[in-house]
Formats: C-alpha cells, structure tokens, sequence
C-alpha cells in the first residue's frame, strides 16, 4: 500500500520588507520541499514476489550430424591411447584397498616411490610419502593390472622430489600426518597417539632430532597441498620422473619377473592409547 505524506509550508501573510526575511522564508520552502521528496521516495519501496516461472526445456544429445572427418581425424589417437592402456604389466595376488590410518595399497604404492625413486634418482633414499587425496582408485581388484589401472589410481603428472630434511623437521611432517589420520608411507614405523606421530623408527632405528635423512614426496606435497607448509621454504631436488610413472615400473619389474604382487598392512602407521 503506497502512502504518501505531504508537507505544506506556509508563509507570513504580512509584507516581506528585509532580505533576511525573504531568505527565511525560502529556506523553509526547500526544507519542507526536500523532506516531501525523501517521504516520497521512501513510501514508493514496494516489495516484489515472482507470481510465475517460465522456462525452456533442452534435451541433451547429439542434434548436430556427426563430423566424420573430425573422427576419422582423432580415431588413430584414440586407438593409440587404448592400446597402450590396455597393455597389462602385472598381477595382484589379494585386492589391495586404501585405507587410513595403513592400507594394502597405501603400503605397495609407497614402496613402489621408494624403490623406484631411488633407483631412478641413483641415491638412497630413507623413506617416502603419498598423500591418500593423491591415490584416486580406492582398491585394486585381485588379478590383473594394466597401464590404465594406474593412470585411475594416480591420474596427476606429480613429479618426485627428493629433500634432505632434519629429523626434527621430519618429526613435524610426521606429526602433520598424524593430525590427518596417517598417510601411506615406507622407510619408516610410527604409532599415532594425540594426533602426534610417537615411536618413530626409520630404517630400524630411533628418529633422531639432528639427524639427517632424505625423503621423497611429490612436488604437490612439497609445494604446500594439503595445506602442507612444513617442506615448502627446504632445499629440495625436483626430478622429471612421475610418481605414477614410479608406480608403472615398480609393478611392470615385478611382472615381468613373474613375481604377483601382494601386499597387507603391517603396523606402519597404527594408533595407541
């Protein structure tokens, strides 16, 4: 409902005879002039509701004819990339699932970095590091494994880095883990206890604080993802060797030896009390 106030003003009946009485009297005009606009304007804010909706409905589909010179373009690529996809590089003895705090898959990938990195990277290397967000398939079934299989477990082009770090600072990282639920790892046992990484051994041995140890991570741990801060300021040696291209090698030595792989978890990481 719209209401509307209106100000009238009025002025003296008798003769203006002095010019500050002629400027009184149009100061008060435009005053009662200006508080009838805002009045105005302010009682013409009417609300609004939406009394209908319209709409247009569009199938998804393929309304268009298809391009067959485009196909016949990009089929020999695609034939490419299914081929190679296909190809099969080993064989898993049990179905490896991913699990935290430790799981079967967590426990073989991390040992595929480990191996793989240090052989690539022709130095020894204490332990290494995946994050679970990294690991996208959730289990390998038991049998065979293809190329594909670990394009869907690690579909990033994450490269490896290799830091030297003090066990203090490593002691930090491990803690961060922790807090996380215990990420996949090799190198190293820890027990999880108040979101801190206790009874750490690395190699067999007590973490010592001033120690020194290498490790490997992928460059997107290094730089910071998961909120990662720890390892970003380090000195560190990025490499061009993917960490999925680590796992392909790892799995493809082993079938190619006729060995099956198989894995279980094994008190890497666990909790206590």
């Amino acid at each position: 409902m719209l209401i509307l106030k209106f100000c009238f003003c009025f002025c003296p009946k008798k003769t203006l005879t002095s010019n500050t009485q002629v400027n009184a009297v149009l100061m008060k005009k435009k005053c009662c002039i200006s508080i009838f606009i805002f009045i105005f304007i302010a009682s013409c804010e009417l609300p609004y509701q939406p009394q209908s909706v319209q709409f247009t409905k569009y199938r998804v589909g393929l309304p268009h004819k298809e391009d067959t010179s485009m196909r016949a373009f990009l089929q020999p690529i695609s034939d490419s990339v299914q081929k190679r996809i296909q190809v099969k590089i080993a064989t898993t003895d049990v179905a490896l699932q991913k699990k935290q705090p430790e799981g079967a898959l967590g426990n073989v990938l991390a040992d595929a970095l480990l191996e793989s990195a240090s052989e690539k990277l022709n130095v020894r290397i204490d332990a290494a590091f995946l994050n679970p967000g990294g690991i996208r398939k959730a289990v390998l079934l038991r049998g065979p494994v293809t190329i594909g299989d670990m394009y869907e477990v690690m579909p990033f082009d994450n490269r490896i880095v290799l830091q030297e770090v003090r066990g203090a600072v490593l002691q930090d990282f491990l803690d961060f883990t922790a807090v996380r639920g215990g990420w996949p790892l090799a190198g190293l046992t820890m027990k999880i206890k108040s979101n801190r990484a206790t009874n750490v051994m690395i190699g067999g041995k007590a973490l010592m604080k001033n120690g020194v140890y290498r490790i490997v991570n992928s460059d997107y741990i290094v730089n910071g993802g998961e909120h990662c801060s720890i390892l970003k300021e380090l000195p560190s040696t990025v490499s061009d060797y993917l960490v999925r291209d680590a796992f392909i090698d790892y799995f493809k030595t082993r079938g190619e030896k006729g060995e099956k792989i198989f894995a279980q978890s094994e008190g890497r990481v666990s909790y206590v009390q």
